[in-house]
């Protein structure tokens, strides 16, 4: 059969286009047929409507992504297909390798049945409209108008580099977005903090929390290094040579993927760790949370944070709790939404375990002001057999209203001690809880040797930079004894990015929050200070029993 028969016999089939119709320039600038790699392919199978790809690089995703739009202006009416490169320059090539190139390239008589009605190309971008409706275009930005299929290249590199143009993209490009847009959101990240960072972690808590996604929520993918055939180097004949940490690490990420790594991978992430140094990690991550670098020195071990981000899963149930009432609506499908008008899990309770009537609990309280658009206030309950997170609550609320709150979770736990945070809203939180909850079961700061026996007892956790690192030496006691606990993946996300400052204190990296954290650190401590719970009082089942008599 003669190549145009081959080829009119599958043109009405998309995904044998992609993997046969186009040609590109590959790395050494020859014209070769593009084929789709295991990746690439996954993506495809794996994408949702929004689709925001965390990666590590060149894995080649911008050109699948790219000769998918090609194809979609092609094949399809009045559609119209968007680019948005980190600059002029990469918007250039892009236009000419990744458009220009695999168009002028299809067969003479296939190109000829897509008329052009215009086309523009140079240095900083370009555009072809079709007779037929459709067109593609790559530039830096669109302000106006409606795409409804879009890719937009290494965002990472765009929020970090260029905040303006990373604003223009959010609040002009991502709001012409309707529910049936088919658009790409890809990058290697560029530190934490910024648009593409808070885009994935909020994609990944969806991801991970089990949620049911709208056609206006973006699904979260991750490739990493490992999942590209060409990143594998030949073992040498005396073997492959790992020192502790490479073992713990390789221990770790196979660990946290479910599957072993073989040791032409391991060779090859050796090799290329020697040349890239710390930028290892970003460029060519193991595990989402990886791949954000931190600035600034680690609290915790990265090695223990990775292992904590491998025990995370999703909830077993997700509740709407009303903090007044204390009423639960189990959420199959959250339809919480944020400041932003996205789905959130945001002032939703998340549950692993239910209530067991034999195990204690212990709390966390991290206390914020309630407002929108400031820090959120977190809730951990954890037992006290294991220190395994049972359930969780993140959000924002009225401080009164938290306290409400954590009165109904912490009965619903078995009147549960409660450890709020006791600084700033703290107490006013306080002062709301201890009205409506058993003051035993409220932490009261201890002291050693007070001279004034008198004086009142303060309730809550006090946070200063002599109680922290409390906290933290406890929390890396558990983390580097792999018991750390962590179910959810927003408090292992916060594990990774909780650094020493200039002056030596430690906090949230910038762009980042610590609450979640924060409250689950509290929590473990108030399980190791807890009192014993009392016992239910049996006497209406014992007289019940003729040796009560």
């Amino acid at each position: 059969m003669q190549e145009t028969d081959i080829i009119k016999a599958h043109l009405s089939d998309k995904w044998w286009r992609l993997d046969n119709l186009y040609m590109i320039e590959n790395e050494q600038g020859k014209l070769v047929r593009f084929r789709l790699r295991p990746a690439q392919k996954l993506l495809f199978q794996m994408m949702w409507y929004l689709n925001i790809i965390l990666k590590a690089r060149q894995i080649g995703f911008s050109t699948a992504i790219d000769i998918y739009l090609l194809d979609e202006s092609l094949f399809n009416d009045n559609l119209k297909c968007g680019i948005i490169a980190q600059d002029k320059n990469a918007a250039g090539e892009i236009f000419r390798t990744k458009i220009e190139i695999p168009f002028d390239n299809l067969p003479p008589w296939l190109k000829s049945r897509f008329k052009i009605k215009s086309r523009r190309s140079g240095s900083t971008g370009g555009a072809i409209f079709f007779e037929h409706g459709s067109s593609i275009q790559v530039a830096t930005s669109f302000r106006s108008g409606t795409v409804q299929r879009l890719h937009i290249s290494e965002h990472g590199k765009i929020c970090a580099k260029y905040p303006e143009k990373a604003k223009e993209v959010r609040t002009g490009t991502l709001n012409a977005i309707h529910e049936d847009c088919i658009a790409f959101i890809e990058s290697t990240a560029e530190g934490v903090g910024g648009d593409y960072h808070s885009m994935c972690m909020r994609a990944m808590e969806l991801g991970r929390g089990g949620v049911d996604l709208s056609k206006l929520e973006w699904k979260f993918h991750f490739f990493a290094w490992w999942q590209d055939p060409k990143y594998r180097s030949p073992v040498p004949k005396r073997g492959l040579v790992l020192g502790k940490v490479h073992k713990e690490y390789f221990a770790a990420v196979e660990k946290s993927m479910g599957r072993p790594l073989d040791d032409e991978q391991k060779q090859w992430y050796v090799l290329k760790e020697a040349d890239q140094g710390e930028e290892m990690k970003q460029e060519f991550p193991s595990t989402p949370l990886e791949a954000f670098l931190v600035s600034g020195r680690r609290v915790f071990n990265a090695i223990d944070a990775m292992n904590a981000e491998a025990d995370c899963e999703a909830p077993l149930i997700v509740y709407d709790m009303e903090p007044m009432t204390g009423n639960k609506t189990k959420a199959a499908k959250p339809d919480k939404l944020d400041e932003k008008g996205q789905k959130t899990l945001h002032n939703m309770l998340l549950i692993w375990e239910l209530p067991d009537e034999e195990e204690d609990y212990a709390i966390g309280v991290d206390i914020a002001e309630g407002l929108e658009h400031g820090d959120r206030s977190s809730i951990d309950v954890v037992k006290k057999s294991t220190g395994e997170q049972v359930a969780h609550w993140f959000g924002h609320i009225d401080v009164e209203l938290l306290a409400h709150l954590a009165k109904h979770i912490g009965t619903w736990y078995n009147k549960a001690f409660i450890g709020p945070e006791r600084n700033n809203h703290g107490h006013a939180f306080i002062l709301a809880l201890k009205d409506i909850y058993p003051g035993s079961r409220i932490y009261a700061e201890q002291y050693i040797d007070r001279e004034d026996e008198d004086e009142t007892v303060k309730l809550g956790w006090l946070t200063t930079k002599h109680s922290k690192p409390i906290l933290t030496e406890g929390f890396k006691t558990l983390l580097k004894n792999g018991i750390s606990g962590i179910r959810w993946i927003g408090t292992a996300s916060e594990v990774h990015t909780y650094v020493y400052d200039k002056k030596g204190s430690m906090n949230a990296q910038t762009g980042c929050f610590d609450d979640q954290l924060m409250s689950y650190m509290i929590a473990q401590e108030m399980r190791a200070r807890m009192p014993a719970r009392p016992k239910k009082d049996d006497s209406s089942r014992d007289k019940k029993h003729w040796m009560a008599h």
